[in-house]
């Protein structure tokens, strides 16, 4: 008996090594860099400068966890601004998944968010965005770094998990998000821009050595059941 245990045990401890061994596999989805500057993302709805949210929309390729997104910005004099995850209905957010702190975003280059905890599920439309909406005291302007068909970014929409370049503008009685008792303001697009956009997706997925290191554990145990079963036989002869 204490060697069916032992050996129950040493199974056990293998299987959840290699799981734990077992690497997560990653799907990065991405548009090309381009130097077309999208019209600007506004610290604050002031002068007609009012696009307080602009973003990319895309479907998840695998179930797992969104682990990684990049956005850039170009020429900005941005006090603040965060960026967001949201299940997308095809015209719209709708849930939240996701919101960064509220970071800098005075100065160009690229902003990286690495969300934890962060679960989609493969085939469903989500997007991500940049917003300085509900910033208080905030200001200034950026160019939004984005991939124009005619501006020879010839690779526009040619990855079938990417959407498209999304938008929302700020006006006195709307709030672009779902908000009890106010009005959604609508969200634009255009199937010819892009953001210059990246995401990364990792699902853990065991690869066959893992297999075979659980298969070999659990052989382990029927092995000696089998081997005790022969002995309590012969015993009884």
């Amino acid at each position: 008996m204490n060697s069916i245990k032992t050996a129950a045990a040493v199974a056990a401890i293998t299987c959840i090594a290699a799981l734990s061994a077992s690497p997560a596999s990653a799907v990065v989805i991405s548009n090309p860099v381009n130097n077309y500057n999208n019209g600007p993302l506004s610290g604050a709805p002031i002068g007609g400068q009012q696009t307080q949210f602009m973003g990319e929309t895309f479907t998840a390729p695998i179930t797992g966890a969104l682990t990684n997104f990049q956005f850039t910005l170009k020429n900005s004099t941005i006090t603040s601004l965060y960026g967001a995850v949201y299940a997308w209905d095809g015209s719209k957010p709708t849930t939240m998944l996701w919101q960064s702190p509220v970071i800098s975003g005075n100065g160009a280059g690229l902003l990286d968010f690495s969300p934890i905890g962060l679960n989609v599920t493969q085939g469903q439309a989500y997007v991500a965005f940049l917003s300085t909406y509900g910033i208080a005291g905030n200001a200034g302007i950026a160019s939004f770094g984005s991939c124009l068909s005619f501006s020879g970014c010839n690779n526009v929409n040619s990855n079938s998990n990417l959407g498209t370049l999304v938008w929302s503008t700020i006006y006195a009685d709307t709030v672009p998000l779902p908000t009890p008792g106010q009005t959604q303001s609508s969200w634009s697009s255009a199937n010819h821009f892009d953001a210059t956009f990246s995401a990364t997706f990792t699902s853990a997925v065991p690869e066959p050595s893992t297999w075979a290191m659980m298969i070999l554990g659990f052989a382990g145990v029927g092995f000696m059941a089998y081997r005790r079963k022969n002995n309590t036989a012969l015993r009884a002869a």
